[in-house]
């Protein structure tokens, strides 16, 4: 499986149908495996603006691929980013739908990929925790479906509305992060947890991923960064709930997650911030955080740190970055430092507040050989 990434950025919402067959274009249509979304509309709510941008995508290409919608204003100017995955001509990749769930499937005698596309809870005024029950349900009845553990789950994907607001007493983030620990209690992870985004968006709950495992067990390498604790194992004084008395569970992810396929070695970065240990660093300025954040990241996929987790030392290299920014005004101090240090590389950027008030710029991306 050879994966390639496509970026385009509509300067508005309006017309939906027509500029993202416009992006669409960039790509030959049967390559075509999925498509992200980020923006926000003024004009319609989440649901019907996925609906329309599903709609608009099925027209485009006569048929079916999994669609995320990431419900964040997008940077500069407003508008929609098109994020457009595809494959290789050899792949052999069946697209199918379960529950109102669009999916995409790879399967050979040596490995099997699951590609689901970002699954909006019904109803964004329920709990969080019954939104997180129900996503994580849909998500766990389609890895069974194909023989697939939640544990096998590489990527994930989580869009968290109002992340750091507090209701009925209880942090959003840290509510979600409870009934995600509850969700994964089910499996070893031997293979280490999923690399993750765990980030604020305008709406509700909405979780997307990609699941892979090799016949040989060989080929998935969690990938933790020396700089920082890992997110699973961070001390409950970083960890907000206003019960004290309340059992606060970590963040489920890995740093990375490098997977060996058929197609070649693929890095999924998490969402990567200014921390250092478990702390956050530099507070008053994005500017330092987002470089900060970088070094955090070129070590972490450094050859020296690949090989201490077991994997070749693959020398790779960006394929894509989404940047999310906690106050728009900042914008410009963190787009100089990405494109001095991280040059040509198709990114995106929109605004999200990050799981810590004092964090001011999130980075996840995806690198390749």
């Amino acid at each position: 499986m050879g994966l390639k990434i496509y970026s385009s950025i509509l300067d508005s919402c309006e017309g939906v149908a027509e500029r993202i067959e416009n992006a669409l274009r960039s790509t030959p249509a049967d390559n075509i495996c999925g498509v992200v979304c980020c923006g926000v509309s003024d004009t319609v709510g989440y649901h019907q603006l996925l609906g329309e941008v599903k709609s608009a995508i099925h027209l485009s290409l006569g048929r079916r691929v999994p669609v995320t919608l990431i419900p964040q204003p997008l940077l500069p100017n407003g508008g929609l980013a098109v994020e457009i995955y595809a494959l290789d001509n050899d792949a052999d990749f069946q697209i199918k739908e379960q529950n109102g769930v669009c999916y995409g499937i790879i399967e050979s005698a040596e490995e099997k990929m699951l590609f689901v596309e970002g699954i909006p809870a019904t109803n964004f005024s329920d709990k969080v925790s019954q939104q997180s029950e129900e996503v994580f349900a849909k998500l766990d009845t389609l890895l069974s479906t194909y023989g697939f553990e939640v544990s096998d789950i590489v990527r994930q994907w989580n869009y968290i509305g109002n992340i750091v607001a507090c209701r009925d007493g209880k942090q959003n983030y840290q509510e979600f992060n409870d009934a995600r620990s509850r969700y994964y209690a089910k499996s070893e992870w031997s293979n280490g947890y999923p690399a993750a985004t765990g980030i604020g968006s305008t709406d509700g709950i909405i979780v997307g991923g990609i699941a892979f495992k090799k016949a040989d067990g060989k080929g998935i390498y969690p990938i933790d960064n020396p700089l920082q604790v890992a997110a699973h194992t961070y001390s409950k004084s970083v960890l907000i709930d206003n019960d004290v008395n309340a059992v606060k569970s970590t963040p489920k992810f890995e740093r990375a997650k490098l997977i060996e396929s058929a197609g070649g070695a693929y890095c999924f970065v998490s969402g990567t911030a200014a921390i250092r240990g478990e702390e956050s660093v530099d507070p008053t300025s994005a500017r330092l955080q987002t470089i900060k954040t970088i070094e955090n990241i070129e070590y972490l996929v450094s050859q020296e740190n690949l090989a201490r987790f077991g994997s070749k030392p693959y020398e790779l290299k960006y394929a894509f970055l989404h940047i999310f920014v906690k106050h728009k005004e900042d914008y410009e101090a963190i787009r100089s430092v990405v494109e001095e240090r991280c040059p040509q590389v198709a990114t995106i950027y929109s605004v999200a507040d990050v799981c810590r008030s004092e964090l001011l710029v999130e980075i996840e991306g995806i690198l390749t050989l």
